[in-house]
């Protein structure tokens, strides 16, 4: 096997934006995994250029590895925001049926609508499923065991977190729902390694926690706060506070924002740490670490500098996102070696 070689951890530029006369031709990350798709609680693709726009600059067979995890989790979560807001179309329940089906026995029903999906499913985690003397226990220590279980685990997750009746009562149940969503996803990414699986889905606690932070206000639109109750309490603030906005102008939401990003944020990159500092990454998992770290860091200076409104937060952080991203596809296109 070729050693991985060290690169720079100097995040990529973006594939340049293309001339007027040929802007068909360029595409987003976000129209490649379905950013879209489907009637869901909102549109996706800002959301996935933000955090993953750096795959475009890969080389092609390392690209296509990420596109097609990212374009998995990213249609599956759309499945299951639709049924919330559309339950009669059971898209996302017709999805788990024809899972459990491949999942049992292999089998993959052509006319399900997920059809392509699964198969290219099954061609990664399941390719030894049908093998003459497959014996399961023998690959739980191998990652394609690891990551079937990852993946299964994070579609059940999906459907708990998307519940409407959701409620996160303590700290615990807070963490162990950071764990089961964005833990799960970053033991999905490709090149990942045995050595560095638990590590990973530390960083993905961590990345859940950004993305609840970011998305504050779009939830509480949507009737949904994800802070436990238990630190709502302790803070003075009520759930309905947060959901309404009206919680920004009493002392206990500052206090609670504060302990938010002064002592729960950094326990969760001290358990992280071992990601962050680890050595021997595959080259495009060193990017997503940039890529990531570097997210991390706006939406906690965004979120500092307007006073922890996260009624304002949106405009203000998009506004950036949108002209970081401009400024870096302005930049020639840059691969890692």
């Amino acid at each position: 096997m070729k050693p991985i070689q060290p690169i720079s951890t100097r995040l990529p530029c973006l594939p340049a934006a293309a001339p007027a006369s040929e802007r068909t031709a360029y595409q987003t990350i976000s129209a490649v995994v379905g950013s879209s798709h489907y009637r869901a609680l909102s549109d996706d693709a800002l959301k996935d250029e933000d955090n993953a726009a750096w795959v475009l600059g890969l080389e092609p067979d390392v690209k296509r590895a990420w596109l097609d995890r990212i374009r998995w989790i990213r249609i599956v979560d759309r499945l299951a925001e639709n049924e919330r807001i559309e339950p009669h179309e059971r898209r996302f329940s017709r999805f788990m049926e024809a899972w459990r089906l491949l999942r049992s026995r292999g089998f993959v029903d052509p006319s399900c609508a997920f059809a392509g999906e699964l198969s290219a499913i099954r061609a990664l985690w399941l390719r030894d499923a049908a093998c003459p003397g497959h014996d399961p226990a023998r690959d739980q220590d191998d990652m394609q065991a690891r990551s079937l279980a990852a993946w299964h685990a994070y579609l059940l997750a999906l459907a708990d977190y998307h519940a409407p009746d959701l409620l996160i009562r303590t700290m615990k149940e807070h963490d162990i729902m950071l764990g089961r969503l964005s833990g799960h996803i970053f033991q999905l990414v490709p090149f990942l390694t045995k050595e560095h699986w638990d590590a990973a889905g530390e960083f993905g606690r961590l990345d859940q926690f950004f993305n609840n932070l970011r998305d504050m206000q779009e939830d509480a639109d949507r009737g949904l706060c994800y802070l436990p109750e238990e630190e709502l309490a302790r803070h003075g603030v009520t759930r309905a506070q947060v959901i309404s906005g009206r919680c920004v102008d009493t002392p206990g939401y500052e206090r609670l924002m504060r302990s938010w990003l002064d002592d729960v944020m950094p326990s969760l990159y001290a358990r992280a740490a071992p990601f962050i500092d680890a050595r021997g990454l595959h080259p495009s998992l060193e990017i997503m670490r940039e890529w990531s770290l570097r997210r991390y860091a706006r939406i906690t200076r965004v979120f500092r500098a307007i006073g922890f409104d996260h009624r304002r937060f949106p405009a203000r952080y998009w506004a950036e996102v949108r002209r970081d991203l401009a400024e870096r596809r302005q930049l020639p296109r840059a691969h890692p070696v």
